[in-house]
This record gives C-alpha cells, sequence and structure tokens, in this order.
C-alpha cells in the first residue's frame, strides 16, 4: 500500500514539473518561426524580457537566468523609462529548404544601440553583433534608419538569441521587434529614404521661392515659413534616424535640440505674421509673445549642454503651441481672412509633434506606418501653408499692398509702445512731484520741517488750540557757538552738529509736537495741549541731551549747548507774535551765559 502512494506521490510531482515547465514555456512563448516572408510583423506577443539595470551581465550569465525572464502583457509592449540593458530571449527556426537571413529592428530610434547574441550549438558562448544609431550607414549591418541586425540560418536550422537594448540614460523601453527578410527590408529602406529626399527637396525649393517672394512682396510671413521649413530638415532627419545614416557620431543633442526650438519659434511667429495678431488684438499678440518666449527658453539651455532639460522644457512648448492657433482662430473671427488653411496646417503640425512625443514617451507603440509620421505630416503641413501664403498674397494684392498693410501695423505697434511710454512719464513726473513736494517742505539736511513747513503746521496748531481752548508753547532754541564750530572743525562737522542736534529733537518731543529747522542753527518746537510748566520741562531735557551728547567727526570729538526760549499762546497772540516771545526768550537766554533756558515774559 505504501508502494503505491510512494508511486502515486511521485507521478504527482513528476506531473506538476512537467506542467510548471510547459507552462513557464507557454509564458514565454519565444519560439519564432521564419522561411525568408518577413515583412517587419512585430514580435511583441512573443514579448520577454530580463532586466540588468547596472549593465554587468555578460549574455552567459544572462543565459543561465532564463528561468526569471518575464512576459509584457502590456498591449504596446513597454516597460516605462529605463537606463541599462534590457534583454530578450528568442529561438528562431528556419522550416525552409534553404538559407534565410532574418534582421531584427528595433521599432525606434531610442535606445541607440542593440547587440545581439548567437548561442554556439555545442557551447555556452555567444556570437555578439552590435550596432548603433551613431553609425553611419557604410558601418551598420543594414543601412535602415532604426538599429538593426541579421540572423543567418540554415536550412532546417534552429538557433538561440539574446538580444540586447542599451541607453546610459532614462528612455521609454520596448519589449518588441520587428522582424524582416533581406528583400523586404531593402524595398522599405528604399521607399523611407525617396520619401525623406523627395520631402526635402520640396522643402528647400519652397524655402529658396519664398524668400525670393519675401524680398519681392515684402511679406513678412514668407521669411518665417523659410526659417520653419529649413529647421524642420534636422529634426526629421534625427527624429526618424536617417540624418544619422550619412552623418557619422551625430546625437540628437544639440542639432536636434537646438533645430526644434528654432522651428517651433519659426512657426509661432508665422501664426502671429501670418494672422495680423498686432493689428487686430493686442491680447491675441500678447499670447502668442508669451509662447515663444516659453519656446525660446530652452534654446539658451541646449547651447550651453543641459539638453535634458531642454528636451523637457520643449515637451512643455508643445502643449503651450496651441495657445498660438486658438489666438490666430481669434483673429480670424474679428475678420482676418484666410485663417482657415493656415490653423488646419499647424493644427497637423501640432498633431505630428504630439504624435512623434508619445512615441518617445511609450505611450504609443511604434509601428511601421509611425515611422512615416513626422516625414508625411511635415509635407501635408508645408502644402497647406504654400496654398495658405497664396491665398494671402492674392488678397494682399487685391486690397492693398504688402507694404501698406506692413504700414499701418507698424501704426498699431508704435502706438502700443508710445502708450507704455507715455504710462510710463506719468509715473515718472508724479514721483518727481512728490519728491518735489516733499523737498518743498522739508530741510534736506534734518530731514525736518523748513520754516515754510513749520509756520503752516504752527498757525493750524493756533487754530486748533483757540477752538478746542488748550494751552499751547512753543521752544526756540538756537546752538551756541556754531560758528566757532564751522571754523574749528570745519563746514562739514558744522553740518554733522546741526544733523545730530535734530536727530535729539526728534527723538525726544512726543509724537503730536512738531519741530523744525527755521533758519541757520535756529529750530524750534510747537507743543500741544502743554502748559508753561511742561514745557519747561522738556525744553530741559532737550538742553541736556544735547550738552551731553558727543558728536564725533573724523578723529575730532566735540559737544556744543543750546540757548532755548519759551513762549506760552495768550488770547492776545498770533502767530508772529508768538514766535516773536519765542525768540525774544531765546536770545535772553543767550546774552545771560547761553546754555540755559528762559521763559518770555511780558
Amino acid at each position: 500500500m505504501n508502494r503505491v502512494k510512494s508511486f502515486y506521490q511521485a507521478l504527482v510531482v513528476i506531473l506538476l514539473f512537467s506542467i510548471a515547465k510547459q507552462g513557464f514555456a507557454n509564458s514565454l512563448n519565444n519560439e519564432i518561426f521564419v522561411d525568408g516572408s518577413e515583412h517587419g510583423q512585430s514580435l511583441s506577443i512573443k514579448g520577454n524580457y530580463y532586466l540588468d539595470e547596472a549593465s554587468d551581465l555578460t549574455a552567459q550569465q544572462v543565459w543561465q537566468q532564463r528561468s526569471q525572464f518575464q512576459v509584457n502583457d502590456d498591449s504596446n509592449a513597454w516597460l516605462d523609462e529605463i537606463s541599462g540593458s534590457v534583454w530578450s530571449y528568442y529561438t528562431v527556426s528556419n522550416r525552409s529548404d534553404s538559407e534565410v537571413t532574418v534582421y531584427f529592428e528595433y521599432p525606434y530610434h531610442q535606445p541607440a544601440t542593440l547587440a545581439l547574441y548567437q548561442k554556439q550549438p555545442s557551447s555556452a558562448e555567444f556570437i555578439r553583433q552590435k550596432t548603433s544609431q551613431f553609425e553611419t550607414g557604410g558601418d551598420r549591418a543594414m543601412a535602415i534608419a532604426r538599429v538593426t541586425l541579421p540572423v543567418v540560418l540554415q536550412a532546417n536550422e534552429s538557433k538561440q538569441i539574446l538580444v540586447e537594448s542599451y541607453s546610459d540614460i532614462g528612455t521609454a523601453r520596448f519589449t518588441d521587434f520587428r522582424l524582416w527578410s533581406t528583400k523586404a527590408i531593402v524595398k522599405a529602406t528604399n521607399l523611407e529614404h525617396l520619401i525623406f529626399a523627395a520631402v526635402v527637396t520640396f522643402i528647400l525649393l519652397s524655402s529658396l521661392i519664398s524668400f525670393g517672394l519675401y524680398k519681392f512682396l515684402k511679406e513678412k510671413f514668407f521669411f518665417w515659413y523659410s526659417l520653419f521649413a529649413v529647421s524642420s530638415i534636422p529634426v526629421m532627419g534625427l527624429s526618424t534616424g536617417i540624418l544619422n545614416l550619412y552623418v557619422a557620431g551625430l546625437d540628437y543633442h544639440p542639432l536636434g535640440t537646438i533645430s526644434m526650438v528654432v522651428m517651433m519659434a519659426a512657426g509661432i511667429q508665422f501664426i502671429r505674421v501670418y494672422s495680423n495678431a498686432s493689428y487686430h488684438s493686442l491680447l491675441a499678440d500678447k499670447a502668442m509673445h508669451l509662447t515663444m518666449v516659453l519656446v525660446l527658453l530652452g534654446l539658451p539651455v541646449a547651447i550651453i549642454g543641459f539638453h535634458e532639460l531642454a528636451m523637457q522644457i520643449q515637451q512643455i512648448a508643445i502643449f503651450t503651441f496651441p495657445v498660438a492657433i486658438i489666438a490666430a482662430i481669434y483673429c480670424g473671427s474679428l475678420g482676418e481672412k484666410q485663417i482657415t488653411t493656415m490653423v488646419l496646417a499647424k493644427l497637423l503640425f501640432f498633431v505630428v509633434l504630439i504624435s512623434t512625443n508619445l512615441q518617445a514617451w511609450g505611450w504609443v507603440k511604434p509601428s511601421y506606418g509611425l515611422v512615416f509620421l513626422p516625414t508625411i505630416g511635415m509635407l501635408g503641413q508645408l502644402i497647406c501653408l504654400i496654398w495658405a501664403m497664396y491665398s494671402k498674397a492674392l488678397v494682399h494684392v487685391k486690397e492693398g499692398s504688402a507694404e501698406e498693410i506692413n504700414t499701418i501695423n507698424d501704426a498699431y505697434e508704435r502706438a502700443f509702445e508710445l502708450q507704455e511710454q507715455v504710462k510710463q512719464q506719468n509715473q515718472m513726473l508724479k514721483a518727481a512731484k512728490e519728491q518735489a513736494e516733499f523737498e518743498a517742505r522739508t530741510d534736506m539736511l534734518t530731514h525736518l520741517p523748513n520754516r515754510r513747513a513749520f509756520m503752516n503746521l504752527a498757525k493750524m496748531a493756533i487754530a486748533q488750540a483757540v477752538r478746542q481752548e488748550k494751552p499751547l508753547s512753543f521752544i526756540a532754541f538756537d546752538i551756541d557757538n556754531f560758528k566757532t564750530i564751522n571754523d574749528q572743525y570745519g563746514h562739514p562737522a558744522g553740518d554733522k552738529t546741526l544733523k545730530e542736534v535734530g536727530d535729539l529733537t526728534r527723538s525726544i518731543i512726543r509724537a503730536s509736537d512738531f519741530c523744525g529747522r527755521i533758519g541757520g542753527e535756529e529750530f524750534m518746537i510747537g507743543c500741544h495741549n502743554n502748559s508753561m510748566g511742561d514745557a519747561y520741562h522738556l525744553a530741559e531735557r532737550i538742553r541736556k541731551a544735547i550738552e551731553n551728547h558727543v558728536i564725533v567727526y573724523e578723529d575730532m570729538e566735540f559737544s556744543t549747548t543750546v540757548s532755548i526760549g519759551l513762549a506760552q499762546l495768550s488770547e492776545e497772540d498770533d502767530l508772529e507774535s508768538v514766535i516773536k516771545k519765542a525768540d525774544e526768550a531765546m536770545y535772553l537766554s543767550k546774552s545771560n551765559g547761553k546754555n540755559k533756558v528762559t521763559h518770555y515774559a511780558a
């Protein structure tokens, strides 16, 4: 009985092992049958991968870890943005009776390096083939725009291969490959080169003609079309990979980034000039200016070498491009003619930009048809733009010369500039007026009210005191021996003495009091709601503070004193009489030995 039980247990184990082994084989589904008729079919349904982010494993080490390969269930065969190596494992079998060469093509031009390892039948060694986007066509296994590597199979032969895609920066990575026969890939490559050459020829001829029309008709949009079209050539060549076939070591940065910035900026400027935004709406014109500024931010960043940051700015700017299109539509609603064709052309351009970037980000699976999208899309857009420019030029010939229209546009722009200048000048005049008024009522040395301003304050204080029947006192004081200070220490020292006396006085009086420099070295204070006794105590505080204060000028130290006179407003007094009483009391202090406080006595 135990033997039977052990037999069934062993049978179950063997069965489970076989199911697991078969399940692993089915999960990878990595056997590919070829016969020489392949024409770019996708291998995404057989997609499997192994991540080596450090890129430090050899093919032998990866081969030993075949059981750890994962199946990519994503319909786009996309693995997010990854740096390092991504390995895929396939068994390629030739079922025909003749030799077959098939090409493994990576479906996008990033990452730029691809390596294929063929396992030797009698050993664990691998033969390595490598190709790079940065090599010219003559150095590649096949002169096709994307990286491609061949596998040669004899009749009824099977080979086990590992394919490694490598990038040192984070890029959208795919586990998909396209499989081509020699005949099919040569045909596809020739077609791609033919289309690209035709489009480039069309761009160069149309740009030359457009520039000539700009010189003849003085229509600025012809110039911006020429710049836009010419700058699109390196962008197309690098985004499709075709330009790399002819120029060795050519990376997308910085040429592609700078060309993209120039192309987008010229495109926005074309929309602005074509739609006469400066004539129809200053708001629309400003919106296009801001969009162009955002696009141009990537240019200095790319030139100094921060290519990834420049690419991020450029990708953000792509999403602001519709702002210029909407502004052009708005100008069309205000009466600008021949806008529809131009708007359709720029919408097509925006679709091409978005679709190309969606492939680069991994949001859209690259397909063979999308290879032609940048080139065909650019051609369609340029044809629409040429028709739009032709229609616009006819309208201008019928309605008025381009010079007249440009004159009107320039007049509107000049009017706007003048409006801004008038606004700035008004602000400057207002500031100058305020400064002049401040200087007219202020002693610029002590920053106290001058005589005129003090007298106005005193007049208002007297009126308030009479109305409210409250006391009002005036304190007049003069710096003693001020001429001696000027003679002995110099006039700059005298100026500093005046300033520090003014600062001390300002720090002692109340907020409700007012003080001014009314002439030379003479100061005066008005004290609201102060009796003669209160004014006397305040005057003594000021006298002692000034007497004890040491003035430092350069390497000299000295002090001074003041003679003070007090007067209180009476019912018979007016401004002139009460000020005269305070002055008389001050001169009495001077004649009695200086550095004293004297109140006026009738």
